[in-house]
């Protein structure tokens, strides 16, 4: 059957018509959330918490900082952290001393933020952490997916028990290694949950990803090796609750959405562990007071 060109023209410009179609969306504006950064630990330094609003899909800010908080800390120690306002929705306590910090593992902590009449609260507990025994270097050549050159691991072992969570930290010459692929939890010794791994040294795969990430490279282009001689490395490992743990592995998965295809996370606003005490307000962020193991070495 023979299709008419009078027939197939008036498609084509149908076609042309309803492809230069512009459809204006206009989202509806949501009122503006509080989210709350406090990840805190148990060093004998300052600690931060910082406070922020959400802002509408097409504001040119990203965030909006609060600057009307009061915001504290009680320890189940029977001490009170006052964190005073820096600017810029930075809160800051301040330690006493060189061995002044929040407390030790055990100790329980609750948050409490009080604005516009409204008081927040989350509470924490301070996880001890698994120990870091060892970062080892070795030079690798001609292994399929690697660069030639130095390559780094940690060796470390789960703490007894299931359910212990992780942050494990990398920095490069006192640089934080913190592209989303970087971003390195573990459950027990392994990713998640499901391994059902318990006391065992923490899997290759988190073991290595200690080592940067490359940058892209130009096509034809080889990506350099992670490490050269005379840099220096330095690993954490940050003791974090359930809650801390599902909240950063959701925040990354949704960053990395792009690289999933169909198999995408539904976007949606990452919730954790604060809450407005009558219940007015949805809350976004997370409270978590770590315990830290750290190790440094020189790449050689």
């Amino acid at each position: 059957m023979k299709r008419s060109p009078i027939a197939t023209l008036g498609f084509v410009l149908i076609l042309g018509v309803s492809c230069t179609d512009v459809i204006d969306i206009q989202p509806d504006d949501a009122p503006a959330l509080l989210v709350v950064d406090a990840w805190l630990n148990n060093r004998a330094k300052s600690q931060i918490i910082d406070l922020s609003e959400t802002v509408t899909y097409f504001d040119s800010q990203s965030k909006r900082d609060v600057t009307d908080a009061s915001v504290s800390i009680q320890s189940d120690q029977g001490r009170t952290f006052v964190f005073e306002h820096q600017g810029q929705g930075s809160y800051r306590w301040q330690p006493e001393d060189s061995t002044d910090a929040l407390g030790v593992a055990g100790h329980g902590f609750l948050l409490e933020i009080v604005r516009q009449g409204v008081r927040y609260q989350a509470s924490s507990t301070m996880l001890p952490t698994a120990s870091i025994e060892e970062i080892r270097q070795e030079f690798r050549e001609n292994e399929l997916g690697s660069a030639d050159g130095i390559w780094a691991e940690f060796i470390a072992r789960d703490l007894p028990g299931l359910g212990n969570t992780y942050w494990i930290k990398t920095y490069k010459n006192d640089s934080l290694l913190n592209k989303p692929e970087e971003l390195n939890l573990a459950f027990d010794a392994a990713f998640d949950s499901g391994s059902q791994v318990d006391g065992l040294i923490f899997i290759p795969p988190i073991r290595e990803l200690i080592n940067p990430v490359p940058d892209p490279t130009n096509e034809g282009e080889e990506a350099p090796a992670p490490w050269s001689a005379g840099d220096k490395i330095r690993v954490e490992i940050h003791s974090v609750s359930i809650p801390a743990f599902e909240f950063m592995t959701l925040a990354r998965d949704q960053i990395l959405n792009g690289n999933n295809t169909i198999f995408a996370t539904p976007i949606a606003n990452t919730r954790g562990n604060v809450t407005a005490v009558d219940g007015s307000s949805e809350v976004l962020g997370v409270f978590n007071v770590a315990e830290i193991s750290a190790m440094t070495a020189q790449i050689n």
